[in-house]
């Protein structure tokens, strides 16, 4: 397979999804890498923040091919930057070696109008075309209510549980492994 960078750009009824830019960074570090609020729901971040870290990961997923890689979109509204979608290839989840993984977070200044479950729906319909998957993966730290919520709209159901390390917080958090498979992501998007 060749290798092809990230061109796609979805559109919701109010977002647009789009690869990710170097002009985002500002965006990103504002929203998420300097927001502890924000940043200690994930496992790969640390905090404090590392200088440059931002530049980094968008200069790495810019390269990457997006199906064999992380394929990465900036989650815009009326083209301003409110957060981050990503699917990463098969192999990301142990519990689920077979499936592409969905992450993402939204700004703490746009969280609460459903931006999250917009964003991740077209994401997974990207992945299901762009990987010919039959399941996604995901994971959420056990005590994130709201994002297990945003997986369980979408039709995701728990797995399993499993522990990762947290960069920011430092010690191991409780996950929730889900899954979705393709006929539920169906089943949900016809009634919605």
């Amino acid at each position: 397979m060749s290798r092809q960078r990230l061109i796609d750009r979805l559109a919701t009824r109010r977002l647009v999804l789009r690869p990710l830019q170097r002009a985002d960074a500002d965006a990103i570090e504002t929203l998420c890498v300097r927001d502890f609020e924000v940043l200690r729901w994930m496992t790969s971040l640390p905090w404090p923040p590392e200088d440059g870290a931002t530049e980094g990961f968008i200069a790495a997923v810019a390269d990457q091919d997006p199906v064999s890689g992380e394929a990465a979109f900036a989650v815009t509204l009326g083209g301003i930057v409110i957060g981050l979608v990503s699917i990463t290839a098969p192999g990301d989840l142990a519990e689920h070696p077979d499936c592409p993984t969905l992450g993402y977070w939204i700004g703490r200044p746009f969280q609460g109008f459903g931006y999250a479950g917009e964003a991740a729906a077209a994401a997974l319909d990207w992945a299901f075309a762009a990987h010919g998957c039959q399941a996604v993966a995901a994971r959420a730290f056990a005590d994130n209510a709201a994002s297990r919520k945003v997986l369980a709209r979408l039709g995701f159901r728990e797995t399993g549980r499993t522990m990762r390390r947290s960069r920011a917080l430092q010690h191991e958090v409780e996950n929730v492994v889900l899954r979705l498979e393709r006929g539920e992501r169906q089943q949900t998007e016809a009634a919605q």
